[in-house]
């Protein structure tokens, strides 16, 4: 007999799908959802029950762990508190998506420390937890009805191919399964690439739809310097900071593995740097030239490691539009004082200015530096 089959995007209404799926997981069944991959097989995380009955409709054993699924990139240091910068930062830039992230949790305030006895050697059995977020707005929806994790692993088989459609899920697994939710083909087709990172460094322990060269440019550290118009102080302070890295480094600066941007909180898009502040650069040997400002973005803001504003103001709207973003965002200036704006001022003003922001940026470069990943970047396999 074939499970139950229901249809969101068929559905007279769609919340009344996802109920009923927060339903039964609650009520200790399984579930198979849609994600941006593949369709999964979810249990929910204090659910001991669901979770040994995966293993029973799959054919799979209770050796391989399951990996849980979170409704929020911030939801990585309830269960890895002590996470590295390369683990936030990836977290950051690929969730939600196809990246799952196994991270030690032995920290004695892991979330994983609170759960069941029954239910971690399914989960952390060796105090490490394999994370994702999956890019899939039916099984998001679940996770924030629901309000905890879901065990998650693939809805297929062991040994067989993995299910795109909820009717290949159907064929698969048949009546042990409660409830296929049927969100449509999935996007995507490939199973999420699963990585360990320890010690700051990444080792793929499955190939999947994020590549080893996607993985590295996705490592990089970012640093967005902000202003307001983003002709004047931010643009200086970009390719002053480039310069610096260059020299510290080695290489050009558009081989950096540091990435340096600028941005304005009231910026237009595709105005070039203000006259004087090409002409002070010139005097360093620094090409201005082909600047472009453009506005801060949420996605520019949430990519960066470190938002450095040259004033207060900058800082506040910044935390104002995105609390989120608070414990990155800070003043150039380490003392918190600003630099002020010299738009409109003599390039004399400008050269005063470039000083002031230069000055801050040598004692802002060991905390930068320190956002660099290893330069072996890749462990064992």
């Amino acid at each position: 007999m074939a499970p139950q089959v229901l249809d969101v995007y068929d559905a007279d209404d769609p919340r009344k799908v996802i109920e009923v799926a927060v339903d039964l997981l609650k009520d200790d069944k399984v579930v198979a959802f849609p994600t941006e991959t593949v369709y999964g097989l979810g249990a929910a995380i204090n659910n001991v029950t669901g979770i040994k009955k995966i293993f029973e409709i799959k054919g799979r054993s209770e050796s391989q762990v399951l990996t849980l699924a979170i409704n929020d990139a911030g939801e990585l240091t309830r269960f890895s508190p002590d996470s590295s910068f390369l683990a936030k930062r990836l977290a950051r830039r690929c969730w939600p998506g196809p990246l799952t992230m196994v991270v030690e949790a032995t920290a004695q305030d892991s979330l994983i420390q609170s759960l069941s006895e029954h239910v971690v050697p399914f989960i952390a059995p060796q105090g490490w937890v394999g994370l994702r977020v999956p890019s899939n707005e039916v099984l998001l929806s679940v996770l924030d009805a629901l309000q905890q994790p879901i065990a998650l692993t693939s809805a297929n088989k062991s040994g067989q191919e993995d299910a795109t459609t909820a009717h290949e899920v159907a064929e698969q697994l048949g009546e042990k399964l409660s409830l296929v939710v049927d969100g449509g083909p999935t996007k995507i087709g490939t199973p999420s690439t699963v990585i360990k990172l320890a010690n700051d460094k990444i080792t793929i322990l499955r190939k999947g739809a994020i590549n080893k060269e996607r993985l590295s440019e996705l490592a990089q550290p970012e640093i967005v310097i902000v202003c307001t118009g983003n002709t004047c102080r931010s643009p200086m302070a970009e390719v002053l900071l480039r310069e610096k890295l260059s020299r510290k480094l080695g290489g050009t600066s558009e081989e950096l593995k540091i990435r340096v941007k600028s941005a304005g909180i009231a910026a237009s898009t595709g105005s070039p740097a203000a006259s004087q502040a090409v002409q002070v650069m010139h005097r360093q040997g620094i090409d201005l030239n082909e600047h472009k400002s453009q506005q801060l973005y949420y996605q520019l803001a949430k990519n960066a490691d470190l938002l450095l504003t040259l004033s207060n103001s900058h800082r506040r709207a910044i935390i104002g539009e995105w609390p989120e973003f608070e414990d990155k965002t800070f003043v150039l200036d380490p003392a918190g004082d600003d630099v002020a704006d010299p738009f409109g001022a003599p390039a004399e003003i400008y050269a005063t200015c470039a000083q002031q922001i230069d000055n801050f940026l040598e004692q802002r470069l060991p905390e930068i530096l320190n956002l660099n990943p290893p330069e072996n970047l890749f462990g064992e396999n």
